[in-house]
């Protein structure tokens, strides 16, 4: 009688352990598929950080799982790309994003987010070479003191709107600093060539001596450092008129320049880098196109 009671007893301690074994299994391989939907989730609406939460909470579900591993590297990689090129550093960012486009078996979505990329940063590292190119030009033209050649050169810069765009940066301050390194040097050779022709002149008028020094300087100028010269304005900016200074008909203010920096600056371009003169234009342009002018920056400055 003892025997089969302890028989009964055995059967259902199996019973209950077996059945907890299953029941344990069934909910964690639940919380897998939970935490791995949530996963592809959160990529899709560009939540990195919360995916990859979400892929490593599948990891502890299930040790060791290929598919999730694979989903967390894939992620992990795309989020070194996007900082990467936040940063500027292009070959590093290429490097990622290839290495997310060549996944196998991993999120289709970042797949295609990473081949958009590289098309992106292959743009952005070819624009960069042509940037370069114009300014070492620009500055071997300004070691030659050829100001105007250099203003020139640099003007082939400022006039390509994606020379503004945030990627360039680092360039388009340079050339600013160029610019303003040109102007100065012309205001110099001008100013050298009038004493020079004042000093030869001492018979003469001073009105009469500096007349002559004007006319002696812009000779010694070429024609477009003549123009850049005649257009310097003492504070390294060109003038412009007084029609090119207004908004309707207004002029405008320097608060409603300050105000346009900071909505150019949210759209993703480097407006601290732009001159007054170049905001002017934003606003007078955005006004003609009937556009915000975060619209505008977004569309025609970056």
């Amino acid at each position: 009688m003892k025997k089969w009671v302890w028989v009964v007893a055995t059967i259902v301690v199996a019973l209950l352990i077996g059945g907890y074994a299953y029941s344990n299994h069934h909910a964690t391989a639940k919380e897998y598929q939970a935490a791995m939907a949530n996963g592809r989730t959160a990529i899709q609406s560009k939540h990195y950080t919360q995916a990859e939460s979400y892929f490593q909470n599948a990891l502890k579900r299930r040790l060791n799982d290929k598919t999730a591993q694979r989903y967390l590297t894939q992620t992990q990689r795309f989020v070194s790309a996007e900082d990467a090129l936040d940063d500027l550093h292009f070959a590093s960012a290429q490097t990622h994003y290839q290495t997310v486009r060549d996944t196998k078996n991993g999120s289709q979505i970042l797949t295609k987010r990473a081949q958009d990329r590289l098309k992106q940063v292959k743009t952005i590292r070819s624009n960069v070479k042509q940037f370069k190119k114009l300014l070492t030009k620009a500055q071997g033209q300004n070691e030659a003191l050829n100001y105007g050649q250099s203003n020139t050169t640099l003007d082939e810069l400022f006039n390509n709107s994606k020379f503004r765009q945030r990627y360039y940066k680092n360039l388009y301050s340079q050339a600013l600093a160029l610019r303003k390194a040109n102007n100065a040097g012309q205001t110099a050779s001008l100013a050298s060539s009038a004493s020079s022709t004042a000093a030869a002149s001492s018979s003469e008028s001073s009105a009469t001596s500096s007349s002559t020094a004007t006319s002696s300087s812009s000779a010694s100028l070429t024609s477009s450092e003549q123009a850049a010269a005649k257009n310097y304005s003492g504070s390294n900016e060109y003038t412009v008129t007084k029609k090119q200074k207004e908004l309707n008909g207004k002029t405008i203010t320097a608060d409603q320049i300050a105000s346009a920096r900071k909505t150019i600056n949210a759209a993703g371009v480097q407006a601290d880098a732009m001159s007054d003169q170049d905001v002017r234009v934003a606003l007078q342009q955005a006004n003609k196109k009937d556009m915000s002018l975060s619209a505008y920056a977004k569309q025609y400055l970056q």
